[in-house]
């Protein structure tokens, strides 16, 4: 029976130390799976910004206004990543131009309208959107 008990012992001690290796930063390389937050922002904004985030995306020709690089975020902003400006941005609170609609969509209201309105799924989409804006400060150029 102690036998057993070990053996469960070191397996749990096992899994939880592999957990903790795979929990550990690495720097990526390109056969790494993307991040969640560059996943999600792939979904709901290459298109226009690109896969890098330069505004190069595969429709951006198409928009009557360039897509902004949004590698260039901090630099614009002094220096300083301006992250509750930029989930401001993403979920439509503040509107992306200074005249005029926005071309951009408004993803709060996006994220809202596919996943409900219950006070759950509306964590689940600032989740999404916090997701997003931590992406792009990890993106930013120096």
């Amino acid at each position: 029976m102690k036998a057993k008990q070990v053996t469960l012992h070191a397996l749990l001690l096992g899994s939880v130390g592999l957990a903790a290796l795979l929990c550990l930063p690495t720097t990526a390389t390109a056969a790494e799976p993307e991040s969640p937050g560059q996943t999600t922002y792939v979904q709901y904004c290459g298109a226009c910004h690109g896969r890098d985030g330069k505004g190069n995306g595969p429709v951006a020709n198409w928009l009557t206004a360039k897509p902004t690089d949004l590698t260039q975020i901090a630099k614009n902003a002094g220096g300083d990543f301006p992250m509750v400006k930029v989930i401001q941005a993403i979920d439509g609170t503040t509107t992306v131009r200074a005249h005029g609609d926005s071309d951009m969509p408004v993803w709060g209201d996006r994220f809202r309208a596919d996943i409900g309105a219950s006070l759950n799924r509306q964590a689940q989409v600032r989740g999404k959107i916090l997701l997003i804006a931590e992406y792009l400060r990890s993106i930013q150029v120096k």
